[in-house]
This record gives C-alpha cells, sequence and structure tokens, in this order.
C-alpha cells in the first residue's frame, strides 16, 4: 500500500468501515510508518470534534433557492452592460491605440521595404571615389574624374553659372588628423 491508497482509507478505517483483508493492509502499514499513526489520531480527533457541533436546520427549499441564486448571479456576470462596449474584445480606447499602432506600423513597414516608392525623393551620395581618381591605380587615371551624377547635373541650366567660375585650389589648406 502506497501512502496515497492510506490516505484515502483513514476515514474508513476511524468508523471501522474496511474489509478483514484491507484492514490487515492498513495495520501493516502503519506498523511500517509510525508516523502515519499521528495522522489517524489527527483524522479521528476531527471527526469526534465534528460530531459535537450542532446541526443547522434550513428550510425545505433552500437547495432551489440557492441554485436559482446562482443561476441568477452567474447570468448578471456574464452578461455584458451597455457601459461595457466592446470591439473585438478591446474596450473603445484600446481599440482606439491599437488602430493608430497598427497604422503605425504598416506606415513604418511601408517606408523601410520601399523606400523608392514612397514618393519622397531618395538622397544620392557621392563618394570621394567616385570625384577623385585613386592616384596609386593606373587604371584610373585616364577615367572622367566627375561622378555620372555630377556630370548631369552640370548639364542643368542653374549650374551653368559655376562653370564659368575659375576652380579654387583647396590641397594646401586641407590637413588631414594624423599629420
Amino acid at each position: 500500500m502506497n501512502r496515497y491508497q492510506f490516505e484515502d482509507l483513514i476515514s474508513e478505517y476511524v468508523e471501522n468501515e474496511l474489509s478483514l483483508s484491507k484492514r490487515k493492509e492498513f495495520e501493516a502499514y502503519l506498523e511500517e510508518k509510525p508516523d502515519a499513526m499521528e495522522l489517524v489520531e489527527s483524522v479521528r480527533a476531527n471527526m469526534a470534534q465534528m460530531k459535537i457541533i450542532p446541526r443547522m436546520k434550513v428550510s425545505a427549499d433552500f437547495n432551489d433557492r440557492l441554485l436559482a441564486k446562482i443561476q441568477t448571479d452567474h447570468a448578471r456576470l456574464h452578461r455584458p452592460t451597455p457601459s461595457q462596449r466592446t470591439f473585438f474584445g478591446f474596450t473603445p480606447v484600446h481599440a482606439s491605440l491599437m488602430t493608430g499602432l497598427v497604422i503605425a506600423f504598416v506606415f513604418v513597414s511601408m517606408q523601410l521595404f520601399s523606400p523608392e516608392e514612397s514618393g519622397l525623393p531618395t538622397q544620392t551620395k557621392i563618394y570621394a571615389e567616385d570625384i577623385v581618381p585613386s592616384l596609386s591605380n593606373p587604371t584610373l587615371q585616364n577615367v572622367n574624374p566627375r561622378a555620372p551624377d555630377l556630370v548631369e547635373a552640370e548639364e542643368d541650366s542653374s549650374l551653368e553659372d559655376n562653370k564659368n567660375k575659375p576652380q579654387k585650389d583647396f590641397s594646401k589648406q586641407m590637413h588631414f588628423v594624423n599629420d
């Protein structure tokens, strides 16, 4: 017999309702485990105290009234009241917040994954390698030093005025960080 079987049979043992074979098995468990006897005695004391408590009398229709009260309370608690309007399970405040978050998420996603289709101008980057050819690479010395974007920009009428101005030499004014 294991402890769970023993605990299930305690009240039947105290009330002397066990069959002879179960009673012998129960008492054998008590001899093996001395702590089990304390548990049996505590159950016996509780049962004796329960017999001393005076019985209460209730009306004949007590169960019917109790069940009716439980059913009306259950129905009242699970019925949505007019003040608890919801949209997809959200209160109006939470639904509006969720709608705003979804719209923001969609807008940000569109900007991240398709910036050229958004209608906003894309920024072109001009790197030093595009403008000034590398002096160490002889194959690039004959290449036009201006980037293709700059060539197109010079064709613009607003930049034609800048073509006629003399180019300034800033090479003597440049200072590198580690110089």
